[in-house]
């Protein structure tokens, strides 16, 4: 059997608090020294004599005293036990997860680690909630993304059209921004077909129709599907029953379809679902009373976050629970959803949906676009959301505001500075 030389650094990561290995090596301690006892009334230990005398002999010989010669075998004869234990895993461990071998220990101590983080419930769809998990997950492993499937267009409205199935490109999108790291896996889920009768369909979207189709079950595909891409935390739909996301204008124009909606020319005066008496899942309502933190947005204000709230017994649930609330507000404006909007815009129409105004937080951006990014999104109608608030929002709302633009060449929020700014409000509050 090839193994590695033996590391006392390495072993004593295993020594790490919250690894729950310690407890196990006394409970071994505890064995050995049974068997011992067992040993002494089963044989005759005077055959075992000259042993002792030998090494006794030996310590003598060095000017060693009796109970530091003790003290030595026994501490020999406990890393022995320990190479051994470690040896024989990390050779079962070899054959199960040959490329993460060496990293045992810091896996199981970041998996120990995120165990203990809050719970956070994320309502949302879209980029700003993918966006937001992949800087989460880096902090707890108790996140629940609940997601819209009211999607219409593209891949996911293509499926939905012709096979009846529920959107799943939200769905797989925060799949892959919880999944542990950047694997083959998570790539062929993004990937997205370029020629021929499936062009513009994701393999993903069509892998969770497919599971869907063979186990009946849509949550049941979404589950199969995290333990694929080993997700940390979960993914639920905010409902499985097919519903049509509809919209009445300013100018009384009725609306059906997301895809249609965030295309409107005219002001969105009330957005409603059809039928309008769906429930939500059970396992979206626990994860809601049992929240620590439920977060809203960021993404669309009523294609993304608002449609959540017209499923039945959500917007109650999340008032009535004890988790603080959060809500992300946008960083630009969106033609067709958002035009003018300024954070107070965004913070009352989220309210009216609500039904009262139960959000704790409200994060603001308060780093400045730069002129060619503005100039960018202006040709496309979107502007900077314009902070109009003072300290607080009503009688509850306190406002933080904080650079949270990403770098890239788009204006959207940093996926670590949100989620760091999130963890420490949870932190403070908890204090």
């Amino acid at each position: 059997m090839n193994l590695r030389p033996f590391h006392f650094m390495s072993l004593w990561k295993w020594f790490y608090p919250g690894m729950r290995v310690k407890r196990f090596l006394l409970i071994v301690l505890a064995g050995i020294i049974l068997m011992a006892v067992g040993l002494i009334f089963l044989i005759d230990l005077s055959r075992f004599l000259w042993i002792k005398n030998q090494i006794r002999n030996l310590f003598v010989y060095y000017q060693i005293a009796p109970h530091i010669s003790g003290f030595i075998l026994v501490i020999i004869g406990s890393a022995l036990v320990i190479l051994g234990i470690s040896n024989m895993n990390r050779s079962i461990l070899k054959r199960i997860i040959p490329q993460q071998i060496d990293q045992i220990p810091e896996i199981i101590y970041l998996q120990r680690k995120l165990e203990k983080g809050p719970h956070i419930v994320v309502i949302g769809g879209g980029t700003g909630l993918h966006t937001l998990l992949r800087g989460l997950k880096n902090y707890t492993s108790n996140i629940t993304a609940v997601v819209t499937v009211f999607d219409s267009g593209g891949s996911s409205g293509q499926l939905r059209d012709e096979l009846g199935v529920l959107p799943p490109g939200d769905i797989r999108n925060c799949l892959v921004a919880l999944s542990e790291k950047e694997s083959l896996m998570t790539k062929l889920f993004q990937y997205r077909f370029k020629n021929g009768s499936l062009q513009g369909h994701s393999f993903g979207n069509l892998f969770i129709t497919a599971m869907s189709e063979v186990s009946g079950d849509f949550p049941k595909a979404v589950e199969k599907s995290s333990e694929i891409l080993a997700i940390r935390g979960k993914v639920l739909p905010s409902s499985i029953d097919d519903v049509v996301l509809c919209a009445q204008l300013k100018n009384k124009t009725l609306i059906k379809g997301e895809n249609n909606i965030s295309k409107s020319k005219d002001r969105i005066e009330n957005i409603f679902i059809q039928p309008s008496s769906v429930l939500p899942l059970p396992e979206t309502m626990q994860a809601i009373r049992e929240a620590d933190s439920i977060i809203l947005g960021p993404g669309s204000l009523y294609t993304s976050i608002i449609c959540n709230l017209l499923v039945k017994n959500i917007p109650e649930a999340i008032c009535q629970s004890n988790a603080l609330k959060i809500y992300i507000c946008n960083v630009m404006t969106q033609t067709g959803e958002t035009d003018k909007f300024t954070v107070s815009m965004h913070l009352k129409e989220l309210i009216k949906y609500l039904h009262q105004n139960c959000i704790d937080y409200a994060l603001v951006n308060k780093s400045i676009l730069s002129k060619k990014i503005a100039a960018k999104y202006q040709k496309e109608g979107a502007y900077v959301v314009k902070d109009d608030l003072q300290a607080r929002f009503g009688n509850r709302t306190n406002i933080i505001r904080q650079e949270l633009l990403s770098q890239h060449n788009y204006a959207r929020h940093d996926s670590d500075k949100v989620a760091k700014l999130i963890m420490e409000i949870i932190h403070k509050e908890k204090k």
